[in-house]
């Protein structure tokens, strides 16, 4: 079995995100299928120091790079990148690719979507399955988070692209639990959705601790008598002011909060921090993946947020939420979002997103009555949400379309 896995900002535990397409090829190529995650050569979410287009091996999975533009930000440029992408899968080189590498299964991931006309072009040509992969919901996305108007000319491409993608495909994946009726609305046929979230590699728990990275990380934590965690971008849509604000009460019963990451809003943060005059607050960088596992055992719990938006009642599927529940550790919710994970492994503390008073309530609580809270969401992980399961899911439906 022959899969083309499109997702134009595709990573891997190395050279940056996304990591889903890499965990799950791999998982696929475990059992008999041949799979070829295609990407774009330059996004923000990857380091990789490939330099020219075409088939490179990936840490063990072979991939296509696509020939696009560099960009930095959110401006006119990296929408160039965006339809590059799209455009550089009907070039000449590609076309060769495809004609000694034909596909039985097409997976067209949109972290953008304009690479689903050339998807819907080779299953055509090929007489190749399509599923639509969805995590973001376009343009709902850009609208509620980045304020875009559905007037606005690109919130007007997107939504033709992707009512395409939904009208065209041969199935669709979301990473969103209860984003099934929306989709059909929008042209998706009926009978035709699963939901596969995201999940963890449990492999990439073996892997050795950096002593030296750890132990400047316990210096600075051993003074707290209880750590709240947070790993990932320091971004707009992750809203960890709230968690800032409720640290000038946290202080007083020595709770400490760790930031692991870097972003657009860490020197807001830190700003803020100073103006406080904080002391419970641990900023420390960007670390490799597969440190995660082993910074968040020095945490007694761990938080997520986002801005509160409708948009989340389709469902939630962040990568990090699978670290910190593959470590029986309480998640402190601010999220909205029903059928989550968390709530299905009985793992979270649900806050109000903006409130640092409701918050800072909840977590001294915590910090009270912790020794007698027992969580198993690791079990729970294990059984739903490691990628050989999640893949297995999708080796199932591939045969299905196949038949």
């Amino acid at each position: 079995m022959n899969i083309w896995y499109i997702h134009p900002y595709a990573g891997s535990p190395k050279h940056g995100m996304s990591f889903r397409p890499y965990y799950l090829a791999r998982n696929f190529d475990k059992v008999a299928c041949t799979t070829t995650v295609i990407s774009s050569l330059h996004h923000h979410l990857s380091d990789l120091k490939i330099k020219s287009p075409g088939l490179v091996d990936v840490e063990g999975v072979m991939y296509y790079l696509v020939g696009t533009p560099l960009y930095s930000g959110n401006g006119v440029k990296r929408i160039i990148n965006m339809l590059a992408f799209g455009i550089g899968l009907f070039k000449s080189e590609f076309r060769k690719f495809s004609e000694t590498n034909k596909p039985d299964i097409i997976i067209a991931s949109t972290a953008h979507p304009f690479h689903i006309f050339a998807a819907k072009y080779y299953a055509k040509k090929y007489n190749a399955k399509l599923i639509l992969e969805v995590r973001d919901i376009w343009p709902l996305s850009l609208q509620e988070l980045v304020g875009i108007s559905k007037f606005h000319p690109l919130s007007i491409i997107i939504d033709f692209c992707q009512k395409y993608a939904y009208k065209h495909c041969d199935y669709c994946v979301s990473l969103l639990e209860n984003s099934e009726p929306l989709f059909i609305k929008e042209g998706l046929k009926k009978n035709s959705f699963v939901c596969i979230s995201n999940g963890i590699e449990l492999s990439d728990n073996s892997s050795p601790k950096d002593e030296r990275l750890l132990s400047d990380l316990e210096s600075k934590l051993n003074k707290f008598d209880t750590v709240i965690g947070y790993t990932g971008a320091l971004g707009i849509p992750n809203n960890l002011a709230p968690l800032i604000e409720a640290c000038k009460q946290l202080e007083k019963y020595n709770i400490g909060v760790l930031l692991v990451g870097d972003g657009i809003e860490k020197q807001k943060l830190i700003t803020r921090v100073r103006e406080l005059d904080l002391e419970n607050v641990v900023f420390f960088g960007t670390v490799a993946k597969d440190q995660i596992q082993h910074i968040v055992s020095y945490c007694d719990a761990m938080f997520i947020n986002a801005q509160p938006k409708e948009l989340y009642k389709y469902g939630i599927s962040p990568n990090k939420i699978f670290d910190y529940m593959i470590s029986n550790k309480l998640v402190f919710n601010g999220i909205d979002s029903p059928n989550n994970p968390m709530e299905k492994a009985g793992c979270e503390i649900r806050f109000c997103a903006s409130s640092h008073t409701d918050l800072a309530s909840k977590i001294i609580e915590f910090h009270q009555i912790k020794p007698s809270r027992t969580i198993e969401s690791a079990k729970f992980v294990e059984k739903e949400y490691t990628y050989e399961k999640l893949a297995a899911k999708y080796i199932n439906l591939f045969r299905r379309l196949l038949k």
